[in-house]
Parts: structure tokens; sequence; C-alpha cells
């Protein structure tokens, strides 16, 4: 049976039908704050589920932190987001994923609304995080040195491994193409990365320029022997959103 994966982020819900290697993709705009929005939600969702099976709930925000396994207590949750996150909204639940191939914990608030709907109306018991999925598929390649960016709307992801070691994974808002290279340019130097090096680009924006993004990376001394692989937006759903648990 074909597959179901809802991605869900503050302002879209994105419905991925996934059979074999097609996905078909539906975004929806969501509007919380007016009447009968979850009902508007809802409909697209149950119609897909008559000839779907629900895979994944997914939710993206820049509002995670991660943690050391190791050292991970559960009732310590809130202090840990704190760190580096400040209070908790009253409208937000905080949750976390074990990223076993990585020994640590990312821990990352979601909506109420959200996790309520997922429990009581789909019966799923976790709303997962995209960035999640990306470490998941990243970890599994076992990377010696590579970075990689996860473009979102308004936000990006840069992780970074060195010596195959997790050395970065932090959000940052964006509005042009430049913020994103002066704060890769910044994190080279600030972790010291080797001038030879992978770069891998994901777009979960379905509108990345990655032409112009290529054409100014090319301008910089320190990128020049950056090679930089692109994934357009059905590729990330496909490899990364739809992906099996096998997969990663």
């Amino acid at each position: 049976m074909s597959r179901l994966v809802l991605h869900y982020t503050d302002s879209t819900l994105l419905l991925l039908e996934h059979a074999e290697e097609e996905v078909v993709a539906q975004t929806l705009p969501l509007e919380t704050d007016k009447p009968f929005a979850r009902e508007r939600m809802s409909g697209p969702i149950k119609k897909a589920l008559e000839s779907h099976t629900l895979q994944r709930v997914l939710w993206f925000s820049p509002n995670y932190t991660l943690f050391p396994r190791a050292l991970f207590d559960p009732n310590q949750l809130a202090a840990y987001y704190q760190l580096n996150q400040g209070e908790i909204p009253a409208n937000q639940h905080l949750t976390h994923q074990v990223l076993p191939a990585l020994d640590l914990i990312l821990i990352y608030s979601i909506p109420v609304w959200l996790y309520d709907f997922a429990k009581y109306d789909l019966h799923t018991p976790q709303v997962q995080h995209s960035a999640a999925l990306q470490l998941a598929h990243l970890s599994a390649q076992h990377p010696k040195d590579k970075v990689v960016l996860l473009i979102e709307a308004t936000h990006f992801v840069l992780i970074a491994f060195k010596d195959s070691k997790l050395l970065c994974c932090t959000a940052n808002e964006y509005q042009q193409i430049t913020d994103i290279l002066y704060f890769l340019l910044a994190h080279q130097q600030k972790l010291q990365l080797p001038q030879h090096l992978a770069l891998d680009l994901y777009d979960a924006s379905e509108r990345f320029e990655y032409p112009a993004f290529a054409a100014l990376i090319s301008q910089f001394k320190d990128f020049e022997h950056y090679n930089c692989t692109f994934y357009d937006t059905p590729t990330y759903q496909n490899q990364i959103l739809c992906a099996s648990s096998e997969d990663h």
C-alpha cells in the first residue's frame, strides 16, 4: 500500500503520497488562528488515508537543541531546552528524539495542537523533527569531512562533520543567498574545516536558486575546493522525508 508522510511547519502542511519511487506532493497553508482550521486540515488527510498508510508525521522549526545521549535525563528535558532556546511558550509541547548512530538526543518543541492532533486523531505516538531525519540519513553515510545545508523557506540548517565527528547542527534565519554564504564562511573559519570538502545542499523550500548560489560561492577563494552537490525538492522529499527506516 502507498505511504503518506505529513510534514508541518508553522505556516504549511505538506502531504507526501509515496508509491514505489514516485512522490506526489501537495502543500496546504496552515491558518491555525482562523475558525475551523483543524477541520480544513483534516479533510485532505482523511481522504489521503483512504488509499495510503500513514508512515510518519514530521515537523520543522529552528527551535531545537542537541544533547549527549549518555548524559540525558528525561526529567531534565525542559532545562536542556532552555539552555539554548530560552523559556518554552505556553502553546508549545516539549519532546525529544533519539539519534542512536550519533549518540545524541534531539530536543525540540512542537505546537500543542499538533501534538494533540497527531496523538488523538492520527494515533501517531511521535511527531518527528525533519532535521533528525537529515542527521540519520547523513550518519548512515559515515562522512569524514562534509557540510550539509538543508534549505527551508525562511531558515537553513547547517550540519558539519570533521574527521567523522559531528561539530555543528544549527538552524538560522536567512533572507537571501548571501546570508547563507557568509554564515558558511564564518563557520568554516570557526570550526577550522578542511579546504577540500563535500558540500551537499538539500532544497526543502521548492524555490532555492542553486545556479545563483553556485555562481556566488565560486567567487570565494575559501570555497574553491568545495565539491558541491545539489538535491532539488522532489529528491529531498523522496530520499529524506519519505525514506523507510531501513534507509537511515
